[in-house]
């Protein structure tokens, strides 16, 4: 799986990268070049915003994690990761791996009806709101102005007509790293960490 960078941070699978040499010398000639892994619990930057981030329809990246939206939340948390996500819930629906709530884990994010949907063609089809799954049958969610980020009853929030999908960004039993790059280099996807780690390797090697 590639991943987009979000600002400075990139999200990388490894043993994707397909690099003929281990995983620790790998690290370890991204490290030598001023890259830094990071460790992110999306879940629990999640859980840390219900005590402190207010709800702004409408509110921009830049104002994240103080003002957000129910997107614009889910968009921050996976930035966090090193993770690139539209800004727009019906947007964010078209990437990953479809799921089902029953398959829900830790970080995957689940799609409502809102109040204001948007959708393709079919207004029954329409998304309005999106959260995060905790992996304890709760949704971590931006609710509305009047109590900002909330966690939720998976039940609750799917409603008994209000679901509209499931997504899962990061695989389950695959190794995700999340890398701070460094000021002088520039890195827009993942693959980019391959051809600056060969780039690094020795002639012959």
């Amino acid at each position: 799986m590639e991943y987009r960078a979000a600002g400075s941070r990139c999200a990388v699978i490894l043993d994707a990268l397909h690099l003929p040499i281990s995983r620790e010398t790998a690290l370890a000639i991204l490290t030598g070049n001023g890259f830094v892994l990071v460790e992110v619990d999306i879940v629990a930057l999640a859980r840390q915003c219900t005590r402190t981030s207010q709800y702004r329809r409408g509110a921009r990246l830049s104002e994240a994690p103080a003002n957000v939206d129910c997107s614009s939340f889910v968009k921050w948390l996976y930035a966090q990761r090193g993770i690139w996500l539209p800004r727009r819930s019906i947007q964010q629906l078209a990437l990953g791996q479809q799921i089902s709530p029953n398959e829900l884990v830790a970080g995957d994010v689940v799609f409502v009806s809102g109040w204001i949907d948007y959708y393709h063609d079919d207004p029954a089809h329409g998304v309005g709101h999106v959260g995060i799954a905790t992996g304890n049958e709760t949704i971590v969610h931006a609710a509305g102005s009047t109590v900002g980020v909330v966690e939720t009853p998976l039940d609750q929030f799917i409603g008994k007509t209000k679901f509209r999908g499931a997504r899962r960004y990061i695989p389950i039993d695959v190794e995700v790293l999340t890398l701070e790059t460094p000021p002088q280099r520039e890195v827009e996807i993942s693959d980019d960490i391959r051809w600056i780690v060969l780039q690094s390797l020795p002639e012959g090697a």
